[in-house]
């Protein structure tokens, strides 16, 4: 897939916070699509959204110190980041802060956000 300049690409994250092996998977791809002058839209799908927590342990994944993760997303690329209203509640009401700024949507406004992307990728 080879991004022209002005393509958009939606993202979903749908995993938990090292769902998997590798630990930053999620966001590698996402940085490989801003690489190739994507306009990035990332959709936090339910408990994704811990992906974005401020206080987490990398040691946990194996992870370098110093690995900021999606927190290094601003300083690399340009990217609209939605979650859930409803998880956003969730965090919200549990003091767990983000480290991204995030726009909330329901569902239904996420599914019509996304569909006026040119391409879409799950993770």
């Amino acid at each position: 897939m080879s991004g022209q300049r002005g393509s958009s690409l939606a993202l979903f994250v749908t995993g938990r916070p090292y769902h998997n092996r590798v630990a930053r998977a999620d966001i590698d791809i996402a940085l490989a699509a801003a690489a190739l002058d994507f306009n990035l839209q990332i959709y936090f799908s339910g408990a994704a959204i811990m992906q974005l927590a401020a206080e987490r342990n990398s040691a946990d994944a194996q992870l370098p110190g110093g690995y900021r993760a999606w927190a290094a997303l601003p300083d690399l690329a340009e990217a609209a980041i939605y979650v859930e209203q409803e998880w956003l509640e969730f965090c919200s009401a549990r003091g767990i802060e983000l480290v991204l700024p995030v726009g909330a949507l329901s569902p239904a406004a996420m599914q019509r956000a996304w569909r006026g992307c040119d391409h879409a990728l799950v993770l």
